[in-house]
C-alpha cells in the first residue's frame, strides 16, 4: 500500500509539473558585427577600418525573458547583454598604421519585447516557431591602448528590430525532452536563426559614433530554452 501511495504521489507531482504554466525563456546567441563608424568619414581616412581592418567580428549575447501573454503564441519582455571585441593597430596622424596594438570593445545591452508563434507546435505538431522582436539598445564601448589602458569610453543608444525562425528540438526526441523537463524544468528547447536591423547612433545625433551594423541586416543563431 505504501508503495502504491508513493507511486501515486510521484505521478501526481509529475503531472502537476507538466501542466504548470511556463515562466519565461533563456537564450544564447552568436553573430557577426561591424560598427558603421567609418560612414561619417566618407572621402577621408576611415579610422575604424584603418585600425581594425574590414573583417566582421563575432558578437555574443545572453538574454532572459518573462512571459506576459500566452493565449495565442507567446509574448515576452526581457533583457540581454553581450560582448564584442576588435583588435588591430593604432593609426598615426599621417594615416599609416603603427606597430602599437589597440582594441575596441563593446558590451551591448538591451530591453526587448518578443512575440513567438509557438502555437504551431503546441496545437498542430509543427516544430516551427516564427518570431519577431523589438529592442531598445545601449552599446557600452571603450578603446584600450597597447598596455591595456582604457583611453576612450562611452555609450551609444539606439534600437533594433529582428525576425527569425526557431526549430523545436523536442520534436526529434520527445523522450529526451521529457527527461530534460523533469530534471531541469526546461519545457522546450529551440534552435533559432534571425536577421536583425540595428540603428545605434543616439537616434541621429551628430556628436555620437554610429555603432549601427554596416550591413543592411546582420544575422545570428543560437539556442532558446523555455521553462
Amino acid at each position: 500500500m505504501r508503495a502504491v501511495v508513493a507511486m501515486l504521489i510521484a505521478v501526481l507531482a509529475t503531472a502537476a509539473r507538466a501542466e504548470s504554466g511556463l515562466w519565461g525563456s533563456f537564450e544564447l546567441s552568436a553573430g557577426t558585427y561591424r560598427p558603421d563608424i567609418d560612414a561619417e568619414f566618407s572621402g577621408t581616412t576611415a579610422p575604424f577600418g584603418g585600425a581594425f581592418g574590414t573583417s566582421r567580428s563575432w558578437q555574443f549575447r545572453v538574454g532572459a525573458s518573462r512571459n506576459v501573454f500566452t493565449g495565442y503564441g507567446t509574448l515576452e519582455v526581457g533583457v540581454a547583454a553581450g560582448y564584442m571585441q576588435a583588435s588591430g593597430h593604432a593609426v598615426k596622424l599621417d594615416g599609416t598604421r603603427s606597430s602599437d596594438e589597440t582594441s575596441f570593445k563593446i558590451v551591448p545591452t538591451s530591453v526587448h519585447a518578443t512575440y513567438r508563434l509557438d502555437v504551431l507546435a503546441d496545437r498542430w505538431g509543427v516544430p516551427l516557431a516564427p518570431y519577431a522582436r523589438a529592442s531598445l539598445e545601449r552599446y557600452n564601448w571603450w578603446v584600450n591602448d597597447a598596455s591595456g589602458k582604457r583611453v576612450m569610453e562611452g555609450a551609444t543608444n539606439g534600437w533594433s528590430f529582428a525576425g527569425g525562425l526557431a526549430i523545436l528540438l523536442d520534436f526529434f526526441d520527445p523522450s529526451l525532452a521529457r527527461e530534460l523537463d523533469m530534471d531541469s524544468g526546461i519545457n522546450h528547447t529551440y534552435l533559432f536563426a534571425e536577421a536583425r536591423k540595428t540603428k545605434v547612433n543616439d537616434f541621429g545625433s551628430s556628436k555620437s559614433w554610429d555603432l549601427s551594423d554596416t550591413g543592411t541586416l546582420s544575422y545570428a543563431f543560437g539556442m532558446l530554452f523555455v521553462f
